[in-house]
Parts: C-alpha cells; structure tokens; sequence
C-alpha cells in the first residue's frame, strides 16, 4: 500500500510540474547486478525516481551410473537429471536531493525502498516439485538504500556520479507443516502442527558508479 501511494505522489508531481521539470535517465553497472532508473527533475534539487533489477539463474545436475536394484536384485543402470532456476525483481522507488553545488559538481543524499520478487522452480527427471514451490512463496523480503554522492556534469543534459552508502535487505519465511508426536505416557501417537518463523537481517555498505542523462527541459 505504501509503496502504491509513493507511485500516485511520483506521478501526481510529473504531472503538476511538467512545464518546469526535466526527466532523466541513469544507469549504474555493477560486478553483481546492474541497475536502471528512470526519473523526473522536479527543481534544481528535487529527483524522485523509479528504478529496476533483475538477477536469473540456472542450476542443472546430472548424475548417472549403475546400482543394485533390491527389488531386481540386480545391478542396474540409472541416470538422474535436476534442474533448478529462478528469477529475482527487484523494483524501487526513490528520491534524489541536491545539497550543494560547486561548479560543475554537485552533492547529493539518495533514499530508496525495495520489494524483491522471488520466483523459480525445481525439477527432478522432469516432474516438477510442488514443494518447492509452495516455499517460494513464503518467502517475503523487503529493501531500502540510503546513500551519499557527487556528480559531474559535463553539460546541462548529461554526468556522471559515484555514491557511498548503506543497504538494508529483510528477508522473512515462515512455513507450517503436520507432524506425529509420540507421548510416552500414553503410548499413543497423536497430530500436531509444527510452525517455522525464520528472519533474516543484512545490512553491507555499497558504492556505485552511475550515468545519468537529464533530458532537454520543455519551454
């Protein structure tokens, strides 16, 4: 619900200050992930923005040999295939504020909220685990970044920045199954329902390197 409400104010202040304002357009490349952002200059101080990445991945494992076959009783041959991929999301919104300028430079403090997408899938011989992905989507996480940086423009349309800052990632799972508990006093076996909470707090510094393209503002 937040993070609707931000879109409506982002898009609420492109259309109040359209005559005034600039749109811009970034991009930060990084050994993990790269990031994009696309944002509205609203003054000479004031950039909120919204931005994206993405992560995809694939694992396959094959294994194949002979075994004894109990059932056979028998040495047999057998050949096992698993494959396991997913994607990560990971839409932001945030906002850009200039604090100073010195020439060509300017300072700036950056502040941005994250809600990671999880989706994937695990296959053994084919068939597809049910499982697995029912725990997908127990997963809940949650980011933000706070940051400090600089940029120089070379012209009015077009710098190039770096930033230091703090990241924060939550990561939540919670899981419930059926399980048989033995009660020794009665002899007996009876249900009972077992519940996982787990929480997961990171918080790693982060720099980047960025490219930003402030587009020609309208008359």
């Amino acid at each position: 619900m937040k993070t609707k409400l931000l879109l409506v104010l982002f898009t609420a202040l492109v259309l109040i200050n359209k005559s005034y304002g600039q749109f811009s357009f970034g991009v930060s490349p990084g050994i993990g992930l790269n990031s994009a952002y696309f944002g509205y200059k609203i003054n000479n101080k004031i950039v909120p923005y919204i931005g994206f990445q993405y992560l995809n991945a694939k694992f396959k494992f094959e294994e194949s040999g002979e075994k004894y076959d109990w059932d056979l009783n028998q040495v047999v041959s057998y050949s096992e295939k698993n494959i396991f991929s997913g994607s990560l999301y990971i839409p932001n919104i945030g906002v850009k504020y200039f604090i100073k300028q010195h020439n060509k430079i300017k300072a700036y403090l950056s502040l941005n909220i994250s809600k990671p997408l999880l989706s994937g899938n695990l296959k053994y011989d084919g068939e597809e685990d049910e499982d697995f992905k029912e725990s997908i989507k127990n997963i809940s996480m949650w980011g933000g970044e706070f940051g400090f940086g600089v940029e120089y423009f070379f012209d009015e349309n077009f710098s190039i920045g770096g930033e230091f800052g703090l990241r924060y990632l939550h990561l939540k799972y919670n899981d419930t199954y059926e399980s048989d508990l033995y009660n020794p006093n009665t002899g007996n076996y009876q249900d009972t329902e077992i519940k996982n909470d787990y929480r997961f707090n990171m918080s790693p510094t982060f720099s980047r390197i960025s490219l930003n393209y402030y587009f020609l503002k309208e008359e």
